[in-house]
C-alpha cells in the first residue's frame, strides 16, 4: 500500500506526463493523418488542406472517376467574396499543368480593368487576349454564326430554333416549326448559290419569301405557309436587326460570318462576355450559340498526343468478337489513344441553369460529358436565383462534386433542402470562414476544405479590389 502511495498518482507531473508511445506504420498514419495518403488519392490538382483530418486534399474528376465519382460535373455555391472564383481560377490552373484544356464564360467585369475578371489569368497561361462579345459590334469584337457549315444540320436546326423560341418567350408550335425548318433549308440553298455562307438574316428572309413547292409539300398554301413563319422572321428581324435598322440585340455578334480569332488548341480560351447585358435575351442566346459550337467544334475527339482518333491504329482485343481499341500513333511516337481532358467553367451560371430552354439545349452537353472527357463547372451564388423547373433540376443533378462556401441561414437551408445533404450541413454552412468550404464528392462529404493559394496565383485571383483597401487584401476574397 506504501508503494502505491509513493507513485503519487495525482501530483501534476503525473497528470502531464505521457508514456512512450510504440506504433506500428499503419498506427502512425492513423495517428499522424498529415502523412496518411490524402483523401481521393495523389493523382489531381491540389486544392488545399482538409481541416478536419490534417490532409492534403486533392481532387481530379477524371482521376477519381469511377471510384465513387460517377461524373466530373461541379457545382459551386455560395455568397459574395467567399473565395469561389479563386478556388475555380487556381485549379483550372492547376488543371491545365496536368495536360487539360480549360475554355471559360466569363460575365464577371472588373470595372477597374475594364475587361473580365479571367482575362489576366487567361494572358499570362497562353499570352492570348480573351475572346470579347459586344452589342454592336466594334474593334476587337467577335462574331459567331449559328448558320456556321462547322455546326452539323441537325443541331444547327435545333439552335435556331431555340433562338427564335427564346427571343419570341415561348415554344413554336407545330406549324411554325416546321415553317423555320424549310426556310433554313431554303436559307442553305440560296446562300450556297451565291457562295457564301447563310447568316440568320437569310433565314428570316426565307420565313417571308417561302417557295411554293415547299407549301405543296406540306399540303399548305404558299400564303398559308408564309402566315406560319411570319412571326419568327419579325423575331429575327429583331434580334438581328437589318441594314436599316442596326438596334437589334444580337447585332455584331450572332447576325454575320464568324469571325472568332481564337486557337482551339490552346490551353485555356476565354470568352469574354461582360458587355452583354446581364439577364438579357441576348445574354441567353449568346450562351446557347457559344456552347453549341464548342460541342460541334472544340469537344471533337483528339489525343493528348494532339492527333485525331483516324491516325491511331486499331488494336484488336478479342479476335473471337472483333472487339478493338485505339492504340498508338507511329507519327506521334504516341503509344496509345488517351483523349484530352476538357474543362468548361460557366461564371454566373444563373444564366443557363435558370433558363429552361437553355437548360434543356445543354443537357446532351451535361448528360455525354464522360463521353466527351468533359468537365463542366458552374459558378452560382444562390440556387434561389434558378428557378425549379424540370430541365433545370435534370442539370443539377448531374452536377457530381458540389462545393458549397458560408451563406446565410434562409439560403443554407434552401440549398441543404434542394441539394438533399444532411440536415446538420445547414447551420455549418452558415459557420464556414471565407476560403473554407464544404465539398460534396460523389456521397462523400468533407465538411471544411482550405484552399490554398501560392504567391504566384494571388494577383490573379482576387477580384474585389474596388472594395478593399491595398493594406488589407485577401487572396481568397471572390
Amino acid at each position: 500500500m506504501t508503494e502505491l502511495l509513493d507513485l503519487a498518482p495525482l501530483s501534476p507531473m503525473y497528470e502531464t506526463v505521457r508514456r512512450p508511445l510504440y506504433t506500428e506504420t499503419t498506427t502512425s498514419q492513423a495517428l499522424y493523418l498529415p502523412i496518411a495518403p490524402p483523401t481521393l488519392g495523389t493523382a489531381g490538382a491540389i486544392i488545399g488542406r482538409e481541416l478536419y483530418s490534417g490532409k492534403a486534399f486533392i481532387y481530379c474528376p477524371f482521376s477519381a472517376f469511377g471510384d465513387g465519382l460517377p461524373g466530373g460535373n461541379m457545382l459551386v455555391v455560395g455568397d459574395t467574396g467567399r473565395g469561389k472564383s479563386a478556388l475555380v481560377k487556381t485549379y483550372a490552373a492547376r488543371q491545365i499543368r496536368l495536360g487539360r484544356q480549360v475554355v471559360v464564360l466569363d460575365t464577371k467585369e472588373q470595372k477597374e480593368r475594364e475587361e473580365g475578371e479571367w482575362a489576366a489569368l487567361g494572358r499570362s497561361l497562353t499570352g492570348k487576349a480573351p475572346v470579347k462579345f459586344a452589342p454592336g459590334g466594334g474593334r476587337g469584337a467577335s462574331c459567331i454564326n449559328p448558320m456556321d457549315p462547322a455546326i452539323a444540320g441537325k443541331r444547327q436546326i435545333e439552335l435556331v430554333r431555340t433562338i427564335v423560341e427564346l427571343g419570341l418567350g415561348q415554344p413554336l408550335d407545330e406549324f411554325a416549326g416546321s415553317a423555320l425548318r424549310l426556310a433554313i433549308r431554303r436559307a442553305r440553298q440560296r446562300a450556297g448559290d451565291a457562295g457564301r455562307t447563310p447568316v440568320l438574316a437569310d433565314v428570316a428572309a426565307a420565313l417571308r419569301s417561302p417557295e411554293g413547292s415547299d407549301a405543296l409539300a406540306k399540303k399548305r398554301t404558299r400564303e398559308e405557309l408564309l402566315a406560319d413563319g411570319l412571326e419568327a422572321s419579325y423575331v429575327l428581324d429583331r434580334l438581328c436587326g437589318s441594314e436599316q435598322d442596326a438596334t437589334g440585340d444580337l447585332t455584331g455578334m450572332l447576325d454575320g460570318p464568324t469571325s472568332l480569332g481564337v486557337d482551339l488548341d490552346t490551353d485555356m480560351i476565354v470568352f469574354d462576355l461582360t458587355k452583354v447585358p446581364s439577364g438579357g435575351v441576348a445574354m441567353t442566346i449568346l450562351v446557347a450559340v457559344i456552347s453549341v459550337f464548342l460541342e460541334e467544334v472544340w469537344l471533337r475527339p483528339r489525343c493528348e498526343c494532339g492527333s485525331a482518333p483516324s491516325q491511331h491504329e486499331r488494336v484488336v482485343v478479342d479476335a473471337h468478337s472483333g472487339a478493338w481499341e485505339l492504340g498508338g500513333n507511329p507519327e506521334s511516337g504516341c503509344r496509345r489513344y488517351t483523349q484530352r481532358k476538357r474543362i468548361l467553367v460557366c461564371e454566373e451560371a444563373w444564366h443557363i441553369l435558370g433558363t429552361p430552354q437553355l437548360a434543356s439545349l445543354l443537357e446532351k452537353f451535361l448528360k455525354f460529358a464522360r463521353g466527351y472527357g468533359l468537365s463542366c463547372i458552374f459558378i452560382v451564388h444562390h440556387l434561389s436565383d434558378i428557378d425549379d423547373s424540370p430541365e433545370t433540376q435534370a442539370a443539377l443533378k448531374m452536377a457530381d462534386t458540389i462545393v458549397i462556401y458560408s451563406q446565410k441561414k434562409s439560403e443554407a437551408e434552401a440549398t441543404v433542402s434542394r441539394l438533399g445533404l444532411p440536415s446538420w450541413t445547414a447551420e455549418h454552412i452558415m459557420r464556414l470562414r471565407r476560403g473554407i468550404a464544404l465539398w460534396k464528392v460523389g456521397e462523400v462529404i468533407y465538411p471544411g476544405v482550405q484552399h490554398l493559394l501560392v504567391e504566384a496565383e494571388q494577383h490573379l485571383c482576387f477580384s474585389s479590389g474596388s472594395m478593399t483597401d491595398l493594406t488589407s487584401t485577401s487572396p481568397d476574397a471572390e
